[in-house]
């Protein structure tokens, strides 16, 4: 006969009840939550409970009382699934730190991707990094090495690699449908190795082969992934401008029945937002699978030699160079002049463009549009801290005071918990963690099998559990000083191990594990 207990959590896990209510008197849990506000964004629960885990796993979420070898006191604080940040271009040990604090236990890189797969969470792997993480085969990468020449051993599946090579001159333009048909075959190879989808960035490569994108968009569709784009345009005027981006996706969206996902669209649309929204309503309304994310800043940051950051390109995104600030001297590009030679000197260093300004209501409106746009997932598109240009990433806490990057990669959901649901009740918190964490964990489980666990406080489900108050978030960091961490984030849970405690960091904690695709058997 069963025990209670396992009655219990086979009723809980069939049934998704929001709770389990039989007091377990004979069960020692390794860690127990007391008298959390818990937050399942899956089956709705929002009340008090008591959490019970095992190892990695949660074991039960009880109204009971529970029995712990470590008992950690959550009256007052918010309790629920960890998020997980789908746009990450900074997988290393002191960026992860840094978005710990913002609440993330999941951090993967989709856009870009990486190359070659199994080298990048080979590499990811030596780190031994505190959150968990993950990796979309690499477009981009896959086409330096077929138009450039570029052998696979030069590249070691990092970020900062990948982005070296793109001043290659044959990978951004048009190729013979033979290279073509190799850039689509070496991708295929990657989601084999691993890949938790394609990071397709035609946006910094807008004269490439329109046929070859929807040759992906078959290949994410033969194995059941999602394609992560960075649109082709995003001019506010015509030609090239952000609805025939917009309209691109979602034709490849309907041609092969992929699973389309739109990076970024508060940076892609710009002003055009209002224009691309019903666009997308309407193609998912008609059940096109297309997913969009957001981040709550009116900057972006990018390599600075993207073609649509050329000097004559500035003025059909509502902007100027001295918008833009080049991170390896920390100046904003006085004129046109100085921007092409940076441009022509360092086309991969990075930048930060200030295309809205938040402080203008009419902007950050925009910006509004884009984030609570219906089931937009919240991303940060977190970018490396750097000096002179290096990345920072030695084990160094905390971050350089010479250190520089967009404060989205320190302050995205803190600065979204603050303005949406605390200050202007835009969103409830159910809202909150369905789209920083249920939404995201279920893009991404098309592909692998362990994102299934993510997002959720429930039986069954991994340990990535953040526990804050509400009232003391404070989202710090800004664009004068980007190295502030966020407080509020009491505990951050991953895989059952603190790596923030009391509001403290623990530099030895480093659970994070990978989450990789399993398409062979497919």
């Amino acid at each position: 006969m069963l025990s209670r207990l396992t009655s219990c959590l086979l009723a809980c896990s069939f049934f998704a009840f929001s709770s389990c209510t039989v007091q377990a008197d004979d069960v020692i849990y390794d860690v127990v939550i007391n008298q959390g506000h818990v937050i399942d964004p899956e089956t709705q629960l929002d009340a008090v409970r008591n959490i019970g885990i095992t190892g990695n796993r949660i074991s039960v979420v009880s109204e009971a009382p529970l029995t712990g070898r470590k008992t950690i006191n959550a009256a007052g604080l918010i309790v629920g699934p960890g998020f997980v940040d789908l746009h990450v271009h900074a997988i290393n040990v002191p960026s992860f730190w840094m978005q710990a604090f913002d609440g993330v236990t999941t951090a993967l890189e989709l856009e870009a991707g990486a190359f070659p797969i199994k080298k990048a969470y080979s590499h990811a792997a030596s780190l031994r990094l505190p959150l968990n993480y993950g990796f979309a085969a690499s477009w981009a990468s896959a086409r330096v090495s077929v138009a450039d020449n570029i052998g696979v051993d030069a590249f070691d599946g990092t970020f900062e690699t990948a982005a070296k090579f793109f001043g290659k001159p044959n990978w951004s333009q048009l190729l013979s449908p033979e290279k073509s048909a190799d850039v689509v075959r070496l991708v295929e190879q990657e989601l084999l190795d691993g890949g938790l989808g394609i990071g397709v960035v035609t946006g910094y490569a807008p004269a490439t082969n329109r046929e070859e994108f929807v040759a992906l968009g078959n290949l994410a569709a033969k194995y059941n992934v999602a394609t992560f784009n960075h649109l082709r345009t995003k001019n506010t005027e015509e030609p090239d401008g952000a609805v025939e981006g917009f309209l691109e996706a979602i034709a490849v969206a309907a041609a092969t029945g992929s699973h389309v996902h739109i990076c970024h669209i508060n940076s892609t649309a710009l002003r055009k937002i209002v224009d691309v929204i019903p666009m997308i309503e309407k193609a998912q309304g008609v059940k096109l699978k297309i997913t969009t994310e957001a981040y709550p800043w009116g900057a972006g940051s990018t390599v600075i030699g993207t073609p649509f950051l050329k000097p004559e390109q500035l003025p059909r995104l509502n902007i100027t160079s001295s918008d833009i600030m080049y991170l390896k001297t920390g100046e904003r590009v006085s004129s046109n002049e100085r921007l092409a030679e940076i441009q022509r000197t360092d086309p991969s260093g990075t930048a930060v463009i200030h295309y809205l300004d938040e402080n203008v209501p009419e902007q950050m409106a925009l910006i509004d549009d884009a984030m609570l746009f219906k089931d937009t997932v919240f991303a940060s598109d977190a970018m490396p801290f750097q000096i002179g240009g290096k990345i920072v990433s030695e084990e160094v806490w905390p971050i350089p005071e010479a250190a520089y990057s967009h404060p989205r990669s320190a302050a995205t959901f803190t600065l979204a918990l603050a303005r949406y649901v605390r200050d202007t009740g835009k969103i409830s918190l159910n809202e909150m963690f369905r789209r920083a964490s249920l939404l995201p964990a279920n893009i991404v489980a098309e592909a692998s099998p362990a994102a299934r666990l993510k997002g959720r406080i429930q039986p069954g489900m991994d340990a990535d559990i953040i526990m804050f108050d509400l009232d003391k978030i404070v989202p710090r960091a800004t664009y004068l000083n980007p190295r502030l961490p966020s407080e509020g984030m009491v505990n951050v849970m991953v895989q059952g191990e603190m790596v923030i405690e009391n509001g403290q960091l623990n530099k030895d904690v480093r659970p994070g594990q990978p989450l990789m695709s399993d398409l062979t058997k497919k």
